[in-house]
């Protein structure tokens, strides 16, 4: 009876750092997703190149900025780190900073930008389990762009780690380049764009400045 509280005891002290060992003895792995193949038909209908009528690609494609896509259902939400003409003909001067929040069923988002100063920052929340879902982006993207989110996709884990990638991605409006919100990423500069990534259980938190000479 003993030495069995006195495993347990030990089991309450040292379990954690017990588990942590035990994760890491089995080394690092790096896990690639590409190899998954398009069905989609038609190029035209892809949703980050083509003209899908519910994404919002066709919208913000006229900008020179960079924003985020949630993969399960393809929002995209805008770094809105210059003044739109859109925003010039509602009357609003290049000072003001806009505050946005939202629940896409996918995550939820809150959103604060300020042109003026080049900056904008989105904080998502992914759900308590949260995966991707393969067939949705077989049947959307086309090969071409497929491959560029699968890219983005690999993550590194541990090998006896239970963990998938996030369904997440950045996106250059301008050259509709896609870029890894995977988090062993803490940093990437898109053209004149630093972007800074922060972690913490299912948020993320993703800033964005605006840097002219970073290309």
């Amino acid at each position: 009876m003993i030495v069995v509280f006195v495993l347990l005891i030990g089991a309450v002290y040292f379990g954690e750092e017990i588990y942590e060992k035990w994760l890491h003895s089995g080394g690092r792995a790096e896990i690639s997703y590409v190899g998954a193949e398009s069905t989609l038909k038609e190029k035209a209908a892809c949703c980050l190149c083509g003209s899908k009528d519910w994404s919002m690609m066709n919208y913000y494609r006229q900008f020179d900025t960079i924003g985020l896509i949630s993969l399960n259902d393809w929002y995209v939400l805008d770094f809105k780190t210059e003044e739109y003409e859109e925003d010039r003909q509602y009357g609003l001067d290049n000072g003001y900073t806009c505050i946005t929040t939202g629940n896409t069923g996918e995550i939820i988002y809150h959103a604060e930008e300020t042109p003026s100063r080049g900056m904008a920052s989105i904080e998502v929340t992914l759900p308590e389990k949260y995966s991707v879902d393969m067939e949705f982006l077989r049947e959307n993207p086309c090969q071409e762009c497929l491959d560029k989110v699968l890219e983005s996709m690999e993550i590194s884990k541990w090998k006896r780690e239970k963990k998938g990638p996030i369904p997440l991605c950045l996106v250059d409006f301008k050259t509709l380049e896609i870029y890894s919100l995977q988090d062993w990423h803490v940093g990437q500069t898109i053209r004149d764009y630093w972007v800074k990534m922060d972690y913490e259980n299912r948020k993320i938190m993703i800033s964005v400045f605006t840097c002219p000479n970073a290309s």
